[in-house]
């Protein structure tokens, strides 16, 4: 039986997935600053309508529910929670590493720098050195695998959208799924009406029945 957690987004969050996802530095970036949004308090956040579901089972996905779209990938980390749905702990499910504030800030400077088109891997190997001299939770071998995982694992990027700006006929049609983040890469499938959360998620879902394109 998998189990689903549900969070309100921060005003970051919000403004990071309301932004097209061009790139997986983009996308990893989203992923470890909504994990560093979990230890907000509640009474932190403003009240909106924008959520993000984790669904925890054979498929482990993370579902960002906006207005007018809805977009998933795969969720790297593994996750304990406790009875009142909040999550207690995260650990990375290569290394084993507990994901704390000391890990994310490590793992968001690195993406940050490699984001930025200056970079070369001196500078990312200087930023290793340096968070391995100054921490003990662990190694510079272990936040090399890790970082090299996240570098390379399949996000299983997939975008639902209402789109009226760009509506065109069959070429862009109101309802559709994007699939894949780069645009060299990315391919539409067109929908006849619009689809739900549940819908969406059971489109995503290995143990329910496969949709079929008709």
């Amino acid at each position: 039986m998998g189990k689903e957690l549900t969070f309100i987004m921060s005003e970051q969050i919000i403004d990071m997935a309301s932004k097209p996802l061009r790139k997986r530095e983009d996308a990893i970036l989203l992923l470890l600053y909504t994990i560093r949004m979990f230890a907000l308090d509640e009474s932190e956040l403003n009240i909106h309508s924008e959520s993000i579901k984790i669904s925890i089972n054979k498929m482990n996905r993370i579902f960002y529910l906006l207005k007018g779209k809805m977009f998933s990938m795969h969720f790297p980390f593994r996750i304990e929670s406790n009875d009142t749905q909040k999550v207690s702990r995260i650990y990375d499910g290569v290394t084993g590493i507990l994901i704390n504030a000391t890990t994310l800030s490590f793992l968001i400077g690195l993406f940050e720098q490699i984001n930025r088109p200056e970079t070369d891997f001196e500078k990312v190997f200087e930023i290793m050195m340096e968070s391995e001299q100054n921490d003990d939770e662990f190694t510079m071998e272990q936040m090399w695998t890790l970082f090299s995982y996240l570098l390379k694992y399949d996000l299983g990027y997939i975008r639902y959208d209402i789109d009226p700006e760009h509506e065109n006929g069959k070429l862009h049609p109101l309802h559709h799924l994007d699939i894949c983040l780069d645009n060299s890469a990315t391919y539409k499938i067109g929908l006849n009406q619009e689809i739900g959360f549940d819908n969406f998620k059971d489109i995503l879902d290995i143990t329910t029945e496969s949709w079929y394109i008709s």
